[in-house]
């Protein structure tokens, strides 16, 4: 039996290093193109990931009847997700990125209640509400050019992230899942990783410099962020529910925008210390207010960004 201390030390050093990666990503792509980063994280991750099922003996395919509509939702929780939010990391800062990422929350109420026909429970709306109340003063003119077209084409990629996210996660929710959530995860990349392989393929204008900063930023998303991150994931959707470890997770924003404050240089002026207020508040509203199904919630693949 698995102590607090451990879980909670496990989570804790999940949102440390998935709010790291952030930073650890734009690093990265100072030496390979959006597009191409995505490519080469997904594929050695997948690598990565295999061996690890391998070497845990843990199985590699999902279950007979849930390897395609799992492939299907990977292809949102973590292609579609990932895809944009990376090339969109281009433009604007790591913090502003995981700010904005993270309000899938939201879009996952309005997708649940659209899609799967979720009752809407009072705290849930309210959070939904502040948290778009807030990031409509995030993207206010005094934090985001409006007279600069890669500044809005960057945020509109970052945000449509989280909105493919939140769409997948809503497809995820509407069954029940009998493979291990490590089997999950794998798959979901895998099936990421190649259908946005070939997509690379076809785009044309690659750009990769390999040096040994993007080795290591490679090398972190593939052990740190994605393997090891989601070895603790998965003990910790064992100890508590997917609920409260959603809670938990909700701190990345918050300490990838601190993060880059401190080590990037973005902005912390009242008005992002108040929409910040407003989004974080409203991401943990949203959490602990959503209908709780019978099945397991989502796995929230796309976290280890």
């Amino acid at each position: 039996m698995r102590s607090a201390f451990s879980i909670y030390g496990e989570m804790a050093a999940i949102v440390f290093f998935w709010a790291l990666n952030w930073l650890v990503m734009k690093s990265g792509l100072r030496y390979a193109s959006g597009l191409d980063f995505v490519v080469l994280r997904l594929v050695g991750a997948s690598v990565v990931m295999a061996l690890i099922s391998l070497v845990l003996r843990v199985p590699l395919l999902p279950v007979a009847g849930e390897r395609w509509p799992m492939a299907w939702i990977g292809l949102w929780q973590v292609g579609v997700m990932l895809t944009p939010s990376i090339i969109g990391l281009q433009f604007v800062g790591p913090g502003r990125a995981a700010v904005l990422v993270y309000t899938m929350q939201f879009w996952a109420l309005i997708f649940g209640w659209l899609v799967a026909r979720e009752k809407v429970r009072s705290m849930a709306a309210a959070g939904s509400l502040l948290g778009f109340c807030g990031l409509i003063i995030y993207m206010n003119p005094s934090l985001v050019n409006w007279h600069d077209r890669r500044a809005v084409i960057g945020n509109a990629l970052v945000l449509s992230s989280g909105i493919g996210w939140a769409y997948g996660a809503t497809l995820y929710r509407q069954r029940k899942w009998q493979s291990p959530v490590w089997t999950q995860t794998t798959w979901q990349i895998l099936a990421s990783a190649f259908v946005v392989a070939i997509i690379g393929a076809f785009a044309g204008h690659h750009r990769v410099v390999w040096t040994s900063g993007l080795f290591l930023s490679l090398a972190f998303n593939w052990i740190i962020a994605t393997a090891l991150c989601y070895l603790w994931w998965a003990r910790a959707l064992n100890a508590m529910p997917a609920s409260r470890a959603g809670q938990i997770v909700s701190l990345v924003p918050v300490l990838a925008l601190l993060m880059a404050a401190a080590w990037n240089g973005e902005r912390l002026t009242g008005a992002v210390f108040v929409s910040m207020a407003m989004i974080g508040t409203g991401i943990v509203l949203t959490v602990r207010g959503r209908e709780q199904p019978k099945i397991k919630q989502a796995v929230a693949v796309p976290t280890f960004s």
